[in-house]
């Protein structure tokens, strides 16, 4: 691997102008610490920038630090990858969580860094064009649906921290309720789509949500969908249900159902839609190196 000065590979802090660089293709791209904990390095090789890897304190994830990786065609299979990841790795306390598409050079290549999956997230894409999921949607879909837009915003940013808790608390502890809520409020607010997003209301409580994100604009609609009260007998007919709104009102746009496969209700009902497309994505964890071994 290259190493040293001169005409060799060089990794440092990324400037301002060293996350321009890279922002055409890694739109993630920052300065180092652009917020706190938050880390940027840049690999320059002959004083060109070569490569960025960003990482940072993952606020809603605890356990976890998400970290992006870049690297510039001219400079690939060279080792500067790797280098650039072990060295966040040096500033960074907690393991890294990546993601990467099986079967790519992607995967490969952070499999070889000691990536470990630790979730994966099915096929997800619907063309709500096609007639066998019209009449799946159909059969499934339930007068007693509301809109979000008679949801109030407070009303809104809890049932989606509430369902948020329900999806990752098996394998991807959260922080504090009052942490989650500062940290998606605005979220909801500003990215949120109320009028598509749906929800099953019983007893004035939220028992099913499919919430929609993006504008009227967007080629596609993504939906994120799971019961609140996913024990309850009627939690799997609840999702079907609000799934099966979405698509309705899609109106021949494709849908995009974000989860994952152990979503206690969403994965079963999504095995059921027919025509599902898209390929499966590997959420996986670099380990944090241990502490180095002392010579006896």
């Amino acid at each position: 691997m290259l190493t040293g000065q001169g005409n060799y590979l060089v990794i440092e802090p990324a400037t301002v102008a060293d996350a321009d660089r890279f922002a055409a293709d890694a739109p993630w791209a920052r300065a180092d610490e652009w917020r706190p904990a938050g880390s940027s390095l840049v690999a320059k090789i002959k004083g060109e920038p070569a490569g960025i890897v960003v990482s940072a304190t993952n606020r809603v994830h605890p356990t976890r630090d998400p970290a992006f990786v870049f690297v510039a065609e001219p400079f690939r299979r060279r080792g500067i990858g790797s280098a650039l990841v072990k060295s966040i790795q040096t500033r960074r306390s907690m393991p890294l969580s990546v993601k990467a598409h099986p079967g790519t050079l992607t995967h490969e290549f952070y499999k070889s860094l000691g990536a470990v999956r630790y979730q994966v997230c099915p096929p997800e894409r619907i063309d709500t064009s096609s007639v066998e999921v019209r009449r799946w949607a159909l059969e499934n879909r339930r007068e007693d649906i509301r809109s979000g837009d008679r949801l109030s915003l407070e009303q809104l940013t809890e049932a989606w921290t509430e369902l948020y808790e329900i999806v990752h608390a098996p394998w991807s502890p959260t922080g504090t309720r009052s942490g989650l809520l500062a940290e998606f409020g605005p979220m909801i607010q500003t990215e949120l789509d109320p009028s598509r997003s749906v929800f099953v209301v019983r007893n004035d409580r939220v028992a099913a949500a499919c919430f929609v994100f993006g504008t009227d604009g967007d080629p596609d609609v993504e939906a994120i969908c799971e019961s609140l009260d996913p024990a309850n007998r009627l939690a799997r007919a609840d999702v079907a249900a609000c799934m099966a709104e979405v698509l309705v009102n899609a109106g021949g746009t494709p849908v995009l159902f974000d989860g994952h496969i152990t979503d206690p209700q969403f994965f079963p009902t999504l095995q059921r839609i027919p025509g599902v497309t898209g390929k499966e994505l590997e959420l996986l964890e670099i380990p944090a190196p241990g502490p180095p071994v002392r010579e006896q």
